[in-house]
């Protein structure tokens, strides 16, 4: 009887032939036998698909399923239902891995009985830096807190080993058509199964930050913004209890960088968005001075000295 996987990888492609043997190469130095690289060509046109075949061929822990383009969030569904391990994770074509990273995480969880483990990653630039990142999370007997989770965890599903069963339990699916902000969404409908999480405080996964090509991961237009709106109201409306208020606020501003990123976003769009969402009437319970503060100026300025000063605070945040 064939044994069933530990662990099933999800690797959606789209045109990452300048990266994906990297990419693939780490997968293959991984030790774990029991493991499975389901592989989603989604319609590349580069030359991705035949170094998927290659790949399948040299190593039978690959699975190639070749698609016509769909976008990543269909690619990841499509994965994750072949999937047969008892575990899942998501891995990028342009991404890499440390060789221990799998086993790593299967350990925290199943020694844990957790539904989530969790570990740090590197940002990797194109100019050679590599910068090591981890949030710690709050933990309690043990368990990360989920609220903290939900905070600050969401999103960077490629460092997040998720019990397939919980999938299962809380009915959670990608969404076809959200392929901006993907990752955030199905941990916000996970995090609804209430799961036990645990951390590894060690960076295992290497990201590739990148400002141009055409992967998934680049270039804001104005129908990733409707897509981050999707996401941004599911949150609104699933998490309504009050203390999910100043988290929510909070997502609402990292909407607004967002939108100051779209060069073709209508100015009746953000103009409506700065004055009516980032002043959603909870915010007012909300014990965050500074926010209140921020937004009152927000409000009290024209939409053109609004929309300049967003763009500053952008700015000195995010660069």
């Amino acid at each position: 009887m064939k044994q069933q996987p530990a662990i099933s990888v999800l690797v959606p492609v789209y045109n990452t032939a300048g990266y994906i043997r990297k990419c693939f190469a780490s997968l293959s130095n991984c030790p774990l036998r029991n493991i499975e690289f389901i592989v989603v060509d989604d319609g590349s046109y580069d030359e991705s698909p035949d170094i998927c075949d290659e790949y399948a061929k040299k190593d039978p822990r690959f699975k190639v399923i070749h698609q016509a383009n769909g976008g990543s969030a269909i690619a990841r569904q499509n994965g994750l239902d072949i999937a047969s391990g008892e575990y899942v994770i998501v891995c990028d074509s342009d991404d890499w891995i440390e060789p221990d990273i799998y086993t790593k995480l299967y350990n925290a969880a199943t020694e844990n009985d957790a539904d989530i483990a969790v570990c740090g990653y590197f940002l990797e630039y194109d100019d050679g830096r590599s910068i090591p990142y981890q949030y710690i999370f709050k933990e309690s007997e043990g368990a990360v807190d989920n609220y903290d989770f939900l905070a600050h965890g969401a999103g960077s599903s490629w460092i997040k080993l998720v019990r397939k069963s919980l999938f299962e339990r809380t009915d959670a699916s990608y969404e076809p058509g959200i392929n901006m902000s993907e990752d955030s969404l199905i941990i916000y409908k996970l995090l609804k199964g209430n799961p036990k999480i645990v951390q590894i405080r060690e960076n295992l996964y290497h990201y590739r930050r990148q400002f141009g090509g055409e992967s998934y991961t680049n270039n804001i237009k104005m129908t990733h913004i409707y897509q981050l709106c999707h996401t941004y109201e599911w949150l609104k409306n699933n998490y309504t209890e009050p203390r999910y208020a100043p988290l929510i606020f909070q997502r609402a501003i990292d909407l607004a960088f967002a939108c100051l990123r779209t060069k073709d976003l209508k100015h009746e769009y953000l103009k409506d968005f700065l004055r009516n969402e980032l002043l959603w009437k909870s915010f007012a319970s909300n014990r965050i001075t500074a926010k209140r503060l921020f937004i009152a100026i927000v409000k009290a300025l024209p939409i053109s000295l609004s929309k300049l000063l967003l763009a500053k605070l952008y700015r000195f945040i995010y660069k």
